[in-house]
């Protein structure tokens, strides 16, 4: 039995890659506000995790042999999930970026990223109690 498997901790470094991924698209957006014609981009946290939970558009492989690829989340890449914002309005300059859109989202992702911080650590105190017999 893959101990590491069993709490989820593969899921939820994921979940703190895509946290971390979308905090590098919202400073770039934030960077970009006075940049003409630069197109604000997005993360969906959502849809990055469903995909990965198995629950989302993409269908799972099935693996029979060992010469397959499998279909692991080592196979996703967050990169994927980034759209362009295509619903906010654009100034005279070509630049949709949103500065209060923005920071509200960053501070959003924050909270997120801090709440699955703690919920790694707690697997991992709970391994630690486990190993130890505790």
């Amino acid at each position: 039995m893959d101990l590491f498997k069993a709490v989820n901790i593969d899921k939820l470094s994921y979940a703190l890659d895509v946290t971390s991924y979308k905090n590098k698209v919202i400073s770039e957006n934030i960077a970009n506000v006075d940049t003409p014609f630069y197109k604000a981009k997005k993360l969906d946290f959502k849809d990055a995790m469903q995909d990965v939970m198995g629950t989302g558009k993409k269908l799972p492989l099935k693996v029979t042999n060992k010469y397959h690829i499998s279909g692991s989340s080592e196979n996703f890449s967050v990169s994927n999930y980034v759209k362009y914002q295509n619903n906010m309005s654009v100034r005279n300059d070509g630049n949709d970026v949103n500065l209060d859109y923005e920071m509200s989202e960053l501070a959003a992702n924050g909270i997120l990223f801090n709440m699955l911080s703690q919920i790694t650590g707690y697997e991992f105190t709970r391994l630690k109690t486990s190993i130890q017999g505790r």
